[in-house]
């Protein structure tokens, strides 16, 4: 019989000592999870007065945000500040600090740029601290801290693009109209302000001079600019590719440079002293050509685009290039040109021939036969956005683009029997109206506009350039035609002057001129606005802008005058606040902040200049930024 056996002391003293020591460590755990506890629960409280706090000071008028320490009040359904700090619940003390915020740059008064303790105060931004104390239950004191920033605007915008309806208006209701101009300003066509051109008449327009290039190749364009043509040919075996002419004499042309670039050239647009050049290179489809000396042209910049389609066109604006291959169009930051880099790229659906930029829109001729016109925002040319098209009657391919103010024109291949040159209304880039158009009879290959007139180049053989008078597009009209001895592929043009690139042999450049001493555009004009109400005299003005063009010895000036009383006085000034000064930067110029704080009504007057003989500034839109505050 087995004998039964019990515990020994010593293993009673053992589990004794575990039991003690699991109780102390439970005891412990559970005192640490009620301190824990305890913590978040108060700086879930805390966090929550704070917030309050931001919440609320954003409701408070811009007035009493002066730089102090304070406290909340309230007043039925008020909300105000008072000196000092408060406790809450018996427990937390709330200290709301409202401080001044500067910035790393300034302008007329209006700082601005990123945040910086050196820099300039900023008079519409407030940097708001809400500071949170207490003693908490757990022990110690606790604190938590909330940063948040106070602005006292959001942006409205005041814009005009169109002045068609004329002067008369005082205050601002149609936005078609102004109050006054002088008779130096033309506002016929929709969309634009400029100056007056003189006499016009291509009756007796005749070719002055020609040129020659190397071979029988086809010149495909030319961009002139400061009476220097730059001709671009295709891929020429015995001789170059890129010419730079003399053309100051349109009756003796002569050749300062060629280079050689190695592949055919399909178009050329030239900005300050570069030269941006579409290829049918496979690796290099863009080229930059530095031009600063005419003598002596240079390659100084390569883009190989995807695929190995050719580029066909492109254009540019202040800042940006745009260049189409195939069906893809392709934006490009040209700040630096020396170094072009891709911003975005959009596929348009259609084989993209020529290429247009106007404004926040560029416009698209493709050989799609039911989106001949295509139009793309590039209001962010790192986010392009096709907005518009039109379908034109029959399956037609579009050859040529081009746009003036309201209007955008578009050319086609021969379409038999019915039209080849379209007009369009564009007030809404995103649904463009039909308004007009003209049987030509043949192909036109490319084409530009000059003042009232449509400089057709054609397919005719004894027709090659046709002059259309464009003024009214329900009743389009030839003028005259010229028989020249190839078909014009690419043009540039003033009111005095056709410089034609064409397909001919012998005389692939042609100068072609009006003869008329007279029809360069008046030197100077002046434009005034309507009345703007922004709806408050609790208003700052933040910056102006426009689109246009302002080609070389031409310029685009604006001033404002702002008043409390609807009926003025208009005390026009610029940015440094006096009559003196002038707005000139299309980019977004900051507006003088002391000159035009709280006046409720502003108006812009608008200057236009011109030295130049045959070229003018072209207003398309005016933008003023403007912010009411509580």
């Amino acid at each position: 019989m087995k004998k039964s056996q019990g515990f020994s002391l010593l293993e009673i003293l053992i589990a004794i000592s575990f039991i003690a020591v699991a109780s102390i460590l439970v005891f412990t755990i559970s005192s640490s999870n009620n301190k824990l506890r305890k913590l978040n629960e108060e700086k879930t409280q805390a966090l929550f007065y704070a917030s309050q706090a931001v919440e609320v000071a954003k409701l408070i008028d811009w007035s009493s945000l002066a730089v102090g320490d304070y406290h909340l009040q309230q007043s039925a359904n008020t909300w105000a500040l008072a000196a000092g700090s408060e406790l809450l619940n018996n427990k937390y003390t709330r200290l709301i600090n409202i401080g001044d915020v500067t910035r790393a740059s300034s302008t007329n008064g209006q700082a601005y740029g990123p945040f910086n303790e050196n820099g300039f105060v900023d008079p519409d931004t407030k940097k708001l601290t809400v500071t949170m104390t207490w003693a908490s239950q757990a022990g110690a004191n606790r604190q938590e801290v909330i940063e948040s920033y106070l602005y006292r605007w959001q942006a409205d915008r005041w814009s005009q693009t169109d002045w068609s309806g004329n002067s008369g208006q005082t205050d601002w209701s149609d936005p078609t109209k102004f109050f006054t101009k002088d008779s130096s300003v033309d506002v016929a066509i929709p969309g634009i302000a400029t100056l007056v051109s003189g006499f016009l008449d291509w009756n007796q327009a005749t070719t002055t001079d020609t040129f020659n290039t190397a071979g029988n190749f086809d010149d495909n364009d030319v961009y002139e600019l400061n009476d220097l043509a730059y001709l671009v040919t295709e891929d020429n075996a015995y001789g170059d590719e890129f010419y730079v002419l003399n053309v100051a004499d349109v009756y003796n042309v002569q050749q300062s440079s060629s280079l050689n670039i190695g592949f055919g050239v399909t178009a050329v647009v030239v900005k300050d002293k570069y030269a941006f050049l579409s290829t049918r290179s496979n690796s290099g489809e863009l080229k930059v050509v530095q031009v600063t000396n005419p003598d002596s042209p240079a390659v100084r910049f390569t883009y190989n685009l995807p695929g190995n389609s050719d580029a066909r066109d492109l254009v540019v604006n202040e800042n940006e290039l745009y260049i189409v291959q195939s069906d893809d169009l392709y934006a490009f930051s040209i700040v630096n040109p020396l170094s072009p880099v891709l911003l975005d790229s959009v596929d348009v659906d259609g084989i993209v021939t020529e290429v247009f930029v106007s404004e926040d829109n560029v416009y698209l001729a493709t050989e799609k036969d039911n989106k001949e016109l295509q139009i793309v925002d590039i209001t962010n040319p790192a986010n392009l956005q096709v907005v518009g098209l039109y379908n034109l009657p029959g399956s037609l391919k579009g050859s040529d683009v081009n746009v003036q103010g309201n209007r955008a024109y578009i050319s086609t291949q021969n379409n038999g029997s019915g039209r080849e040159f379209f007009i369009f209304d564009i007030s809404d880039p995103s649904n463009p109206q039909y308004i007009g158009d003209y049987e030509v009879g043949e192909t036109v290959y490319s084409f530009g506009i000059v003042g009232p007139y449509a400089l057709l180049g054609t397919n005719f053989l004894n027709e090659e350039l046709v002059v259309i008078d464009v003024s009214f597009p329900a009743t389009v009209s030839k003028v005259s035609g010229f028989d020249l001895s190839g078909h014009i592929l690419g043009m540039s043009a003033n009111c005095s002057t056709i410089y034609a690139a064409t397909s001919s042999n012998q005389e692939e450049f042609f100068v072609i001129s009006t003869q008329v001493a007279d029809c360069g555009y008046a030197p100077s004009g002046t434009l005034e606005s309507s009345t703007f109400d922004t709806g408050s005299d609790q208003v700052s003005y933040n910056w102006i802008a426009w689109t246009g063009s302002a080609p070389l010895n031409t310029s685009i000036r604006l001033q404002l005058a702002s008043s409390n009383s609807i009926g003025g006085p208009w005390n026009f000034v610029g940015p440094d606040g006096t009559g003196s000064s002038y707005y000139t930067n299309a980019s977004q110029e900051q507006i003088n902040y002391n000159a035009h704080i709280n006046q409720r009504y502003i108006r812009y007057k608008l200057f236009l200049d011109s030295s130049a003989s045959f070229q003018a500034p072209i207003l398309e839109e005016v933008i003023i930024s403007y912010s009411e505050y509580p």
